[in-house]
């Protein structure tokens, strides 16, 4: 961060994402033309939402990371308004969306990525320091399909600062609740410090989820998940290979002095050393050819089929769909031509579901949660794609109906990133985010309903990953 920089030396091209303290956008240097992730923080939003000194801490901690499995702060500036921090850009997205779109990765795949997380960790161990939110959304892949973590907003050192200078409210901040449920060490939920066996641990749930396209303690209740956890309750399919078998078992210990590449266990070397990493060239693998990303043959591994693929299928829906059932990534995914009898079956079996209510009579095709934009407003709704054509969206917290995108032949959709899509109509553009990475799914199902009452397609932009990539 040598050279100097500002808000004029960058062009924005579009954005990436956004949470309710601030904005992450593709920008490039208009100088050399390469391309950075800008993320741009709000000055008053993060001062009134108490996150100065979390801000302050993440710069920091990132900017000490010389590491080529890290992204990279390239600069820093500020103006009257706003903070900004220039980091390197990860141009293959985030692993979470391979895992969802081929809904497990090969045996190859998963060896060679959680290799560099594992290089990753023990330099961040040999640094003092635990991520504390390690997960596939925050596994970015570079230009080249190499890791790059991202994300240390609830990252800490592992050193003890001077009792002096510590006051109990810092303490107990330090020892509070974060990171992401399903991929929560035990030892937070119980209110004990976190160390860096707290990321083996969230190793243990990914490479899980690389193997098998859902994470081990699963579960629409984030209680539930929790009760999971503390008692390291999950299912092995009989198909997985035996040595990521046993890799897991040896990660998801909930003793963290017993998690192997603990410092009790022998460190990372004892880690390194297991059989299921026997092909791995750990000196050259920053510079190894990674594998073709492609799924693992053995659809058997597929385990929660009853909770993720299969719940919706037309043999066993009227057994498995509860009141509350949750949605998955493809809602109902229901065809807009099916039979008449068929529609029948499907609106008998919704009456059960608590959004029928909605619903007024009309089949939902498609269902699920997206966040809703308007200016700095961001709120999460039920969305609702209905025969009619409709488009509610609902407050899940309330259950109140809050509004419904009008239908019109002009109606437009544009996928933004796989996270992020529009819908525009006349005098209006809805900004949508469905943080799973299903933009895609949506507006093909948006499309295909318009097609099917106006004949027109709906998509306007983007929908598909290679046509990103392009457009870039």
């Amino acid at each position: 961060m040598s050279e100097e920089k500002g808000p004029d030396d960058f062009l924005v091209l579009r954005v990436l994402g956004e949470d309710e303290d601030s904005t992450v956008v593709l920008a490039k240097d208009i100088r050399t033309n390469k391309k950075y992730a800008i993320k741009i923080l709000d000055k008053t939003k993060v001062i009134k939402n108490g996150k100065w000194d979390q801000v302050n801490k993440e710069k920091q901690i990132i900017s000490k990371l010389y590491h080529p499995f890290f992204v990279k702060l390239e600069y820093s500036f500020k103006d009257d308004k706003r903070l900004f921090f220039v980091l390197s850009y990860a141009a293959n997205g985030e692993l979470e969306w391979y895992i969802q779109h081929y809904h497990c990765l090969s045996k190859e795949c998963v060896q060679f990525y959680t290799a560099e997380l594992v290089l990753a960790l023990e330099y961040l161990s040999e640094c003092d320091l635990v991520h504390r939110d390690l997960k596939p959304a925050n596994i970015l892949l570079s230009e080249e399909m190499h890791v790059q973590i991202s994300d240390f907003g609830a990252a800490k050192s592992t050193v003890q600062e001077s009792p002096l200078n510590v006051s109990p409210a810092h303490d107990q901040l330090e020892n509070a609740f974060v990171g992401t449920a399903e991929y929560v060490p035990p030892e937070v939920l119980i209110g004990k410090a976190s160390s860096s066996s707290s990321d083996l641990w969230s190793l243990g749930c990914i490479i899980y989820q690389m193997m098998v396209g859902s994470t081990p303690f699963y579960d629409p209740n984030e209680y539930h998940i929790f009760h999971k956890i503390i008692e390291c309750d999950y299912q092995v399919p009989s198909a997985m290979d035996n040595d990521a078998k046993d890799l897991i078992s040896k990660l998801l210990v909930v003793d963290s002095n017993k998690r192997l590449g603990s410092k009790n266990l022998g460190g990372f070397h004892a880690l390194k050393g297991h059989p299921f990493f026997a092909n791995i060239n750990w000196k050259n693998l920053p510079n190894e050819m990674p594998p073709a990303m492609k799924s693992c043959v053995s659809q058997t591994l597929q385990s929660n089929e009853e909770i993720e693929g299969n719940i919706f299928s037309h043999d066993n829906l009227n057994e498995k769909l509860p009141s509350s059932a949750p949605d998955d990534d493809e809602g109902f995914g229901l065809s807009m031509n099916m039979p008449k009898e068929e529609k029948q079956k499907f609106l008998s079996t919704q009456k059960t579901s608590i959004w029928n209510h909605f619903a007024k009579g009309s089949l939902i095709i498609k269902q699920g949660e997206l966040h809703k934009k308007r200016g700095l407003s961001v709120k999460l709704r039920q969305f609702l794609l209905m025969h009619g054509p409709r488009l509610v969206y609902v407050d899940p917290e309330t259950m109140e109906e809050k509004g419904e995108i009008p239908w019109s032949q002009d109606l437009t959709v544009e996928v933004k990133t796989f996270k992020d899509f529009n819908v525009h109509v006349p005098g209006r553009s809805y900004q949508l985010q469905d943080r799973k990475g299903n933009a895609t799914k949506w507006c093909k199902k948006i499309d295909e309903v318009k097609h099917f009452y106006f004949g027109k397609p709906a998509f306007s932009s983007l929908s598909t990953f290679d046509d990103i990539k392009k457009k870039e």
